[in-house]
C-alpha cells in the first residue's frame, strides 16, 4: 500500500509482487515483464519488451515492432532463416526458410545450405542436382559405354564414359580429366548408361567441350525452346527445365506449378498453417493469413485467431458485455447473456439499468413506497434515501458524475470524480427560498483551506476564488487538512455541484480525486495527464479509505465515454454512479458545438431523476470547461421552458459563487453556439422498435412534397451549417484552378500528406469524419485523376488506412486503372509499387493490394466496391449498399476507413450515415438519423444534399433492421 493513509494498492505489475515506495508508489523491485514507468502502470511501447521494457524486439521478427511485450516472442513469426519464438537464433545447420521448417538438400561435402533460401553455396553432393540439391542422380557410378571415345592415349582413361557418372564436380574443361570427352571429327556422339532398372529420366546435362557453354535453358526458363518463364509462384522462380514444375512454392501456393492458392482454411509455407475465424468462413490471405473482410464475430486481431475476452463481444470484439447473471461471460458472438441478466439490469444485452421504480432480476420488483420518489438501488432494492432517513438526518447519496476534460491532442485526460455527497438539514437560521425564473441552479463548492499558509494557491489556481458561503463542512473522522494539502499542493480542492432549488448541499462525506502538479507549476500540454485516473479500470475494484469503487461497465463513443461504477461505503449500502466523460475537448480550444450538444443530450437522457440525484460536474480547474457545460445545461432547460435565455446574466450569477467561471472568450462563444444548435433541433434518439413503426409509415407511397420525410429533410436543410470563404483558405490556396462546383475540404477538417515525393505538395482534397464510436475514423475523398494517383497512395499510407470503400464499381471509373493493377499483377506509381494479390467477388467485390515503397513497411489494403451502381432512385433495393456497409463494419477498427466517390460527397454521406446508424443501434438499441446526418454535415455540408439520398438512408437502415430481425427469428 502507499499514499495518503496508505489507501492505494501497489501496482499488480510490480516484479515478483514486490512492494512499492510508501509515498510515491514506485515498484521497489522494478516492473514485471511488459510494463514500465515508476508505478509499472504503462505497457511497453511497440518494439520493446521484458522487465522495465528494457529489451528490443528482434529485428528478425516478420514485423520488427510486433513481439509479445512480456516474453519477446515474435507474434507473426520470423523472417526466413531464423528460429521462432524469439527469432534471435539462426536456423540450425541442415534447415532453412520460414521458422526453419524446411530441410536442406544434399549439398556438396555435407555443407549446410543458405539458411534463408535453402540454396547450396558450392553445389550438390554426389547423386543430387539442381539449386536445392534435392533431385537424385540415378545414374551415379552405373555401368557406361561411349561411341567414339577420345583417341588420345593421354586422355583415354581420364576422359572415358564413366566420368559422366562419377559424381564429382566438374569445371567443364575437356582437359580437366573430369568429363567424358568424345573423339574429334566425328559427326555423331553416343553415350549410354545402364541404370539397372526401367526408370524415368528427369534431366540430362550436356556441355560443349570447346567453349564450356552448356546446353539447356537459362535459369528461370523451361520448355523445348526455353521460351517459357517458370511460374511466378515458384520459389526463386526456379522450375524443372522440361516440365516447368516448381522446386518448391512461395508461401500461400501449392501444386506442381504452384498455381493453386492455399484453400480449405490453410495458408503460409506449403499451406501448412490454419486460418483463423474469418467472417462467413472465408478463406484467409493465402500468404500471411490475414482475413480479407474481417473476423467472424467473437474474434479479433488481423488473423482473427484471438477470441474476445470475457468482457467483450461482436465484430472485432468492439462491444462491451452487459451485466450477466452470476458474472457469467456474455456470448462472444451475439453479446447475449446465456443465463439472463444480473439483478438490476435488463434488455437484450443486459446493458440497461432498471427503469425508475423497479429493481431485481429482470427488473420485475417494485421499489418500496417508503423510498423518496420511490427510487431505489436497481440491484438490491435498497432506498437511495428513505422518507424516514430524510426526517432524521437528511442524508442523501449522489449517484451521477459528469466530467469535462482537457487535453491529449483531442483526448481529454481529466478523470471522473467518485463522490458521496451528504446533505444535512439545517434546523436553524433557514432563509425562505426566493422565487427564481431559472429552472436549475449550480453551486460551486470548495474545501475552504486557502487561508492556511501551507495551502496558498499556485499560479495555476489563482484564478479560482472561493467564497465563504460555498465552503463545505467535513465530518470529524476525515483529516481533510492534511489529505488535501498532500494530494493537491496547489491549494483548494473544488467540486462543482448541480442541485435543484430545494436542495442546499452542505456536507461532503468523501471526495476521491487526485491531481498532478507539473514541473512548470502548470499543466503539460499534449499527451500529459491533467489529473490522475482515480477510478478503477473496467472489471477492477479499488478502495479509497472507507469507500470501495468497482468499475461495472464502460462504453466508448466517438467524443465521450460512459462508465458505471458500483460504490460502497462502510455502514452505507452500495449504489451505482454513472460517469459521463467528454474526451475530445481540445487543450487550447473549444469543442465542436454540436458534439457538445449531443454529449449533453446523452447525459440528459441517461442520468437519474434530477430531483433525487444532483449532478457533479468537474474539469481540471473547475471553472472553464465546467462553467461552459453548466451554462449550457441550465440555459437550455430555461430556454425550453420560457423561450428566452440570457447568457451574460447567467454567467454573472455563476461567477458570484466562483470567479472566472467560463475563462475565455472562446468558451463564452461556445455557450451561444451550443445553445443555438440545441434549441433549434435537439437530438432525439428513438428506440429501434418505435423507429421501425415510424419509418414504415414515413416511407409509404404518399406525395413526396407532403410526406414526413420531406418535412424532416427541409428541416435538415435549414439546419445545415453555412461556411464562409475564410473556412476554405488553405484549399483555395492549394487549388487555384478549382471548378466552381468543386467540393472543397474545410481547413478545420482537412488532411495533409506527410510523405516526401519530389514535385508533389502536401495538399489533398480529403477530410476526416467520425463514426458513432470512434473520432476521425473515416477519410473521405474523391477518385484521383491519373496525374494524382501517387497522392492517393500517399493518403492511404500516410494515414495508415487499411480499407478503401468505393461508391461505384471501379470498372466504371477509368482513372482507377492508374493506381489499381489487374489481379495477380503489379503497377508502378513512382515511388510506389502496387501489387494486386487477390480478388474476390461475393456480395461486394474486394481486392487485396500491397503498397510497396523502398525503405518502408509494406502496407496491405483491402479495396471494396459495389457490384452494381448505388442509385438513389432505386430505394426499393438497398442490398448493394447494405452489403458494402456490412463489409466495412466487419473490418478491423484500428485503422481509418477511406470512403471514395466521384466528387467526395455524393453517396459518401449516405454510406457514413448508414454505417453510424447501425453502430448506434448496436451500441444503444436506439437511432437518430437526423442528428447523425447533421453531425456529418459539420464536416462536409454537401453530404446527403438531396432528399433522395436522405430517404435512402432511412430505407437502408429500415431494411437492415428487417433483415436482422429475420435472422434472429431464423436462428431461434
Amino acid at each position: 500500500m502507499f499514499g495518503i493513509n496508505c489507501l492505494q494498492n501497489c501496482s499488480e505489475n510490480c516484479n515478483n509482487e514486490s512492494s512499492c515506495n510508501g509515498q510515491t508508489g514506485a515498484c521497489i523491485g522494478g516492473c514485471m515483464s511488459g510494463w514500465m514507468s515508476p508505478l509499472c502502470t504503462k505497457e511497453c511501447v511497440a518494439g520493446k519488451y521484458g522487465q522495465n521494457c528494457s529489451q528490443d524486439c528482434s529485428r528478425n521478427c516478420k514485423d520488427s515492432m510486433a513481439c509479445d511485450k512480456s516474453t519477446g516472442e515474435c507474434d507473426g513469426g520470423c523472417v526466413d532463416g531464423w528460429r521462432w519464438p524469439m527469432c534471435n537464433k539462426e536456423c540450425d545447420n541442415g534447415t532453412y526458410g520460414t521458422n526453419c521448417s524446411s530441410n536442406c538438400g544434399h549439398c556438396y561435402q555435407g555443407q549446410s545450405c543458405d539458411k534463408e533460401t535453402g540454396a547450396c553455396p558450392e553445389g550438390c553432393g554426389a547423386r543430387y542436382d539442381r539449386m536445392y540439391c534435392n533431385i537424385k542422380n540415378i545414374a551415379l557410378k552405373k555401368s557406361t559405354w561411349q561411341l567414339h571415345p577420345y583417341a588420345d592415349e593421354t586422355l583415354r582413361y581420364s576422359a572415358n564414359a564413366s566420368k559422366a557418372v562419377d559424381g564429382l564436380k566438374t569445371d567443364l574443361s575437356y582437359t580437366g580429366h573430369q568429363c567424358t570427352v568424345s573423339a574429334n571429327k566425328k559427326r555423331e556422339a553416343e553415350w549410354r548408361v545402364d541404370l539397372g532398372a526401367v526408370l524415368g529420366i528427369n534431366h540430362i546435362r550436356i556441355y560443349y567441350r570447346t567453349d564450356n557453354i552448356s546446353w539447356g535453358c537459362p535459369l528461370n526458363y523451361f520448355g523445348p525452346t526455353c521460351s517459357q518463364s517458370c511460374p511466378a509462384q515458384c520459389n526463386n522462380s526456379n522450375c524443372h527445365i522440361d516440365t516447368g514444375e516448381c522446386f518448391g512454392c512461395k508461401d500461400g501456393y501449392r501444386g506442381p506449378k504452384c498455381g493453386e492458392e492455399c484453400e480449405n482454411n490453410m495458408y503460409g509455407a506449403g499451406c501448412s498453417e490454419e486460418c483463423g475465424h474469418c467472417v462467413n468462413g472465408e478463406q484467409c490471405n493465402p500468404v500471411h493469413g490475414t482475413c480479407r473482410n474481417g473476423c467472424e464475430t467473437g474474434y479479433y486481431k488481423k488473423r482473427c485467431k484471438r477470441e474476445c475476452d470475457d468482457s467483450t463481444y461482436g465484430s472485432n470484439c468492439s462491444y462491451s458485455c452487459g451485466h450477466c447473471q452470476d458474472e457469467v461471460p456474455c456470448d462472444k458472438k451475439t453479446g447475449k447473456c446465456p443465463s439472463g441478466c444480473a439483478s438490476g439490469s435488463e434488455g437484450i444485452y443486459c446493458n440497461k439499468t432498471c427503469e425508475h421504480k423497479y429493481y431485481g432480476l429482470n427488473c420485475n420488483l417494485t421499489c418500496s413506497t417508503t423510498c423518496i420518489n420511490q427510487t431505489c438501488d436497481a440491484e438490491s432494492g435498497i432506498c437511495v434515501m428513505s422518507a424516514q432517513a430524510k426526517e432524521e438526518d437528511g442524508n442523501l447519496i449522489t449517484p451521477v458524475a459528469t466530467v469535462g476534460s482537457l487535453g491529449i491532442v483531442a483526448v481529454a485526460t481529466i478523470g471522473v470524480v467518485v463522490i458521496i455527497v451528504k446533505r444535512r438539514k439545517r434546523r436553524q437560521n433557514q432563509v425562505p427560498p426566493q422565487k427564481q425564473d431559472r429552472s436549475k441552479q449550480y453551486e460551486n463548492t470548495t474545501f475552504h483551506l486557502s487561508n492556511l499558509n501551507k495551502n496558498k494557491p499556485s499560479a495555476h489556481d489563482s484564478a479560482r476564488t472561493e467564497t465563504d458561503k460555498a465552503s463545505v463542512d467535513l465530518p470529524p473522522d476525515v483529516d481533510i487538512d492534511e489529505k488535501i494539502h498532500q494530494e493537491n499542493p496547489y491549494g483548494d480542492m473544488y467540486v462543482n455541484e448541480l442541485y435543484c432549488p430545494d436542495f442546499l448541499i452542505k456536507d461532503i462525506g468523501s471526495v476521491i480525486m487526485k491531481k498532478r502538479k507539473t514541473e512548470n507549476d502548470g499543466f503539460k500540454r499534449e499527451y500529459a495527464l491533467k489529473c490522475h485516473q482515480y477510478w478503477p479500470n473496467l472489471g477492477n475494484k479499488e478502495t479509497y479509505g472507507t469507500i470501495s469503487v468497482k468499475s461495472m461497465q464502460e462504453k466508448q463513443y466517438a467524443f465521450y465515454i460512459i462508465r458505471k461504477f458500483q460504490v460502497s461505503q462502510k455502514a452505507i449500502n452500495s449504489y451505482m454512479v454513472t460517469q459521463f466523460h467528454y474526451t475530445t475537448w481540445p487543450d487550447h480550444g473549444t469543442p465542436d458545438p454540436l458534439c457538445l450538444v449531443i454529449f449533453h443530450s446523452k447525459v440528459s437522457h441517461e442520468k437519474p431523476n434530477q430531483d433525487v440525484a444532483p449532478t457533479i460536474v468537474h474539469c481540471s480547474a473547475g471553472i472553464g470547461r465546467t462553467g461552459t457545460y453548466i451554462a449550457l445545461d441550465s440555459l437550455y432547460h430555461a430556454g425550453k421552458k420560457s423561450g428566452r435565455v440570457n447568457v451574460a446574466e447567467y454567467v454573472k450569477t455563476m461567477r458570484a459563487n466562483r470567479m472566472n467561471m467560463i475563462q475565455t472568450y472562446e468558451q463564452y462563444m461556445t455557450v451561444f453556439l451550443a445553445l443555438h444548435e440545441a434549441l433549434k433541433a435537439v437530438p432525439d434518439p428513438q428506440a429501434t422498435v418505435k423507429f421501425r413503426q415510424r419509418i414504415s409509415q414515413m416511407l409509404k407511397d404518399v406525395p413526396a412534397n407532403y410526406s414526413g420525410l420531406r418535412k424532416e429533410y427541409e428541416r435538415l436543410r435549414k439546419n445545415c451549417p453555412v461556411y464562409t470563404i475564410d473556412d476554405y483558405k488553405l484549399a483555395k490556396q492549394s487549388m487555384p484552378k478549382f471548378r466552381k462546383d468543386a467540393i472543397l475540404p474545410l481547413d478545420k477538417y482537412g488532411l495533409y500528406l506527410s510523405s516526401n515525393v519530389p514535385t508533389r505538395g502536401s495538399f489533398i482534397n480529403a477530410i476526416v469524419a467520425s463514426t458513432y464510436i470512434k473520432d476521425n475514423a473515416f477519410i473521405v475523398t474523391h477518385y484521383p485523376p491519373q496525374e494524382d494517383a501517387v497522392d492517393f497512395l500517399r493518403l492511404i499510407t500516410d494515414h495508415e488506412s487499411g480499407t478503401v470503400i468505393c461508391m461505384d464499381p471501379l470498372n466504371t471509373i477509368n482513372s482507377s486503372k492508374s493506381w489499381l493493377p489487374l489481379p495477380s499483377s503489379e503497377k508502378i506509381v513512382s515511388p510506389y509499387k502496387v501489387v494486386n494479390n487477390s480478388s474476390k467477388d461475393n456480395n461486394v467485390k474486394t481486392s487485396v493490394i500491397s503498397i510497396h515503397k523502398k525503405g518502408e513497411k509494406t502496407r496491405d489494403v483491402t479495396i471494396a466496391e459495389p457490384k452494381s451502381d448505388l442509385k438513389t432512385q432505386n430505394v426499393n433495393d438497398t442490398f448493394s449498399l447494405r452489403s458494402l456497409v456490412s463489409f466495412a463494419l466487419s473490418c478491423p477498427d484500428e485503422d481509418p476507413i477511406t470512403v471514395v466517390s466521384k466528387d467526395g460527397a455524393s453517396m459518401c454521406g449516405v454510406f457514413c450515415a448508414v454505417f453510424n446508424s447501425i453502430q448506434q443501434i448496436t451500441m444503444d438499441d436506439n437511432i437518430d438519423v437526423f442528428t447523425t446526418v447533421r453531425q456529418l454535415q459539420t464536416r462536409r455540408p454537401e453530404f446527403c444534399s438531396t432528399q433522395d439520398e436522405y430517404g435512402l438512408i432511412y430505407q437502408t437502415v429500415y431494411d437492415h433492421l428487417i433483415a436482422a430481425s429475420d435472422n434472429v427469428y431464423y436462428n431461434q
